[in-house]
């Protein structure tokens, strides 16, 4: 297996080590590099010659610093501090139509690694964040503590690949204000929620896993599966939010999701309207 990098990641440490989770997967995770330092995880697997690496590739790194989240923002931890990993698929067999089905998957996957770990009950925030219970001076809240970022490559309207990153705040959590918002109450750490200290690559093994097992029976055809267990996990559903699009804020009261992953959101006036990317804010 070979590798190259591109001039664009000069800071990147070019000395990867092979992290030896042994897992016990049938596509994901038997190849994991580890990174100490590089701008992005998701960027690292596109410098990789990919045409001769096996599908389910992860690269994971101790510190990110030019990491992405949705449009646009930046990532950013303390090293050693979060789970900042990204993995490579081939769904070829998926149609473009269906691929936000592997973002449901990792999220489920991601529920079902906290709660092995960290003994937590874990939510999904529509469209990608993990969310996690925390204790506050108004009672208990919901706070983020990951997110989701896939990025696809299209052939003759087929799915050529899929470089899935995603950052998981394990022992720190963002601080600051951004657009107004004060992170640290909307934002949250695995170990400030659990009250307890979280292995991160124990996390990363029971993700993968998790990732693995779901993924295989995706392949085979348990797409209402996935959806229903993703669906199951939304705490938007029925609540009155404000969707920030492209295009217009809208708010109203998120009815319902669509197998595609679509929000279904009725308006204050009674319209629905069917949004397939945006933030929600409660």
């Amino acid at each position: 297996m070979t590798y190259a990098h591109s001039k664009r990641i000069n800071h990147t440490t070019l000395h990867p080590t092979i992290l030896p989770l042994n897992l016990a997967t049938t596509v994901i995770g038997h190849t994991v590099y580890q990174y100490e330092r590089v701008g992005s995880t998701n960027d690292v697997i596109k410098d990789y010659d990919l045409d001769d690496n096996a599908e389910g590739l992860v690269v994971v790194t101790e510190e990110q610093v030019a990491g992405r989240g949705r449009s646009g923002r930046g990532w950013i931890a303390p090293p050693k501090s979060n789970l900042l990993f990204s993995l490579l698929l081939r769904p070829t067999w998926l149609s473009p139509q269906q691929a936000f089905m592997l973002t449901m998957l990792a999220g489920v996957a991601l529920c079902e690694a906290i709660e092995q770990t960290a003994s937590l009950s874990a939510a999904l925030k529509w469209p990608n964040d993990l969310m996690l219970p925390v204790a506050t001076a108004s009672g208990p809240a919901l706070r983020k503590a990951a997110g989701i970022l896939s990025e696809m490559d299209l052939s003759n309207d087929v799915i050529k690949r899929v470089i899935m990153g995603i950052g998981v705040n394990v022992s720190w959590s963002p601080t600051g204000v951004v657009d107004g918002r004060d992170l640290s109450h909307v934002a949250t750490s695995v170990n400030a929620a659990a009250a307890q200290s979280v292995d991160r690559y124990a996390l990363l093994g029971a993700f993968l896993t998790s990732f693995d097992t779901h993924y295989i029976a995706l392949r085979q055809g348990a797409k209402d599966s996935l959806f229903q267990s993703w669906r199951n996990r939304l705490t938007t559903l029925g609540q009155t939010v404000t969707v920030k699009t492209s295009r217009r804020d809208i708010e109203g009261v998120a009815e319902e999701v669509d197998s595609d992953g679509s929000l279904l959101l009725r308006d204050t006036q009674g319209d629905l309207h069917t949004i397939t990317a945006g933030d929600v804010n409660a």
